[in-house]
């Protein structure tokens, strides 16, 4: 150590500047190398993600992601109109229904008239009844609007009538 202070002194003050500007030029030199060094390591992991394990690159990979996104909402926005124009149309679908059997007249054995009322969801629809007589049988068909009868109803019918508008069978 002693002799590079001993160099460094010997030299004029131009000689000693031009040896610290080379010293730093050194240490600038092996900063780019590392700098270099550090960079083409970080391109080698840029080109790879590039790339990706099956050649394609990420800029493919985010294209084919945005498109199929993009399709994925169109699909999506065509499935809730669908279901839209499905619940429009579901209100005249028959929705509730009831059923019950009884006896017409005190003559006749077993249950064998009926009443049947189907309706939409806005009680829209129509009721079947029928009468079973020991010497004839009569079917009868009664409009039903807004939960309500367009004919008069016998107390079966009602009762049909009401189990439907509350949904019980």
């Amino acid at each position: 150590m002693a002799e590079i202070i001993e160099f460094f002194s010997s030299l004029s003050p131009q000689e000693r500047f031009f040896w610290v500007l080379l010293v730093i030029q050194g240490l600038v030199l092996l900063g780019l190398l590392i700098t270099g060094f550090q960079l083409h390591k970080l391109m080698n992991r840029y080109r790879l993600l590039l790339t990706g394990n099956k050649g394609a690159n990420l800029e493919e990979i985010l294209l084919d992601l945005g498109e199929r996104m993009k399709n994925a909402e169109e699909r999506l926005l065509s499935g809730e109109a669908r279901i839209d124009q499905l619940e429009r149309e579901a209100t005249a679908y028959l929705q509730r229904w009831a059923l019950q059997r009884y006896k017409a007249f005190a003559n006749v054995g077993g249950d064998q008239s009926f009443s049947l009322v189907l309706l939409d969801r806005k009680g829209n629809g129509v009721m079947l009844s029928s009468i079973y007589g020991r010497d004839e049988s009569r079917v009868y068909a009664k409009s039903i609007s807004g939960g309500k009868a367009n004919y008069p109803l016998s107390d079966e019918e009602e009762q049909v009538l009401a189990a439907a508008l509350e949904g019980r069978k």
